[in-house]
Order: C-alpha cells, then sequence, then structure tokens
C-alpha cells in the first residue's frame, strides 16, 4: 500500500524474544512480547503502517509457527520485508530480546567481537549477517529504522 507523502511502501518487523532456551545465564524479559504488540498498534494507527505490513514474530503457543523467532525463520521475514524494495519505501526492523558478544571468526572487528542477537531457540544472528539481509539489498533513497538496543 502507498503511502500519500511519499509514494512508497511502508513495512515492519517486530522481533519479540522472551526467553532464550538452552541459555540460562539471560533471563527472561517480562514484557518483551508487550512492547512489540504495543508498537505495533502504535506504527498501525499513528504512522499509518498498513495493518498487512506490519509482521510481528513472537513465541506464542497461539501465535503462527512460522512467525516464531527462530534464527531461519527471522532470516526468512527479514528477507520478505526487504524483497522489491524500491526507492522511497520505508522499513522498521524492532528487536526486544538478548544480544550479546561472541568473538569474530573472520578478524573484521578491531575490538575482536562481533554483536549478536538471540532467537528464542539459543541459535544468534551475527551483526554482519543482518547488515547482508537487511541492510545492503535496499536501494539508496529508501529508509530503514532499527531499534534493537545495542546492537
Amino acid at each position: 500500500m502507498a503511502n500519500s507523502t511519499n509514494d512508497g511502501n511502508k513495512k515492519a518487523l517486530l522481533i519479540a524474544v522472551r526467553s532464550v532456551n538452552k541459555k540460562s545465564f539471560l533471563k527472561p524479559l517480562q514484557h518483551a512480547h508487550e512492547d512489540a504488540e504495543s508498537l505495533k498498534c502504535l506504527l498501525i494507527d499513528k504512522f499509518d503502517y498498513p495493518e498487512a505490513n506490519v509482521v510481528l514474530m513472537k513465541h506464542d503457543a497461539e501465535h503462527p509457527e512460522h512467525l516464531w523467532p527462530s534464527r531461519n525463520n527471522i532470516l526468512k521475514q527479514i528477507t520478505k520485508m526487504v524483497a522489491n524494495a524500491t526507492p522511497n519505501d520505508q522499513f522498521f526492523f524492532y528487536y526486544s530480546g538478548h544480544g550479546n558478544q561472541v568473538t569474530c571468526k573472520h578478524h573484521t572487528e578491531t575490538d575482536g567481537k562481533d554483536e549478536v542477537i538471540y532467537a528464542y531457540t539459543g541459535h544468534y544472528i551475527v551483526d554482519n549477517k543482518l547488515r547482508k539481509v537487511l541492510v545492503d539489498p535496499l536501494p539508496q533513497g529508501s529508509k530503514l529504522f532499527v531499534r534493537t538496543g545495542t546492537v
């Protein structure tokens, strides 16, 4: 659906990871799901994002399994969101969950560490991979808003 101010599409991917399996040192985030749900309403009601273009991922028995935030599902939804991006499109990426630093295996980080976000399964996604699938496909003139905390 086009936006009257810029003729581009507005799409959002909201990821809420309340708890991470197999990582007992990461304590559950009590309001991760609620925060993402509130943001979804805000984007739709106040910023005119079409409801069909706002995807919420969370691990919940009543939520569709393909939208549970596993590593593979997250990467699929990112790829789907930015597919066929055009100039003037606006994208919003939100992650509420745990992050960390891991040893950089490719010697591309000056501090020797890669930043990661965790999927609910305990697997993680490295910042370089996020850039490759989320940022690099976007054409000049499109806009990406990211809210992930410190990653």
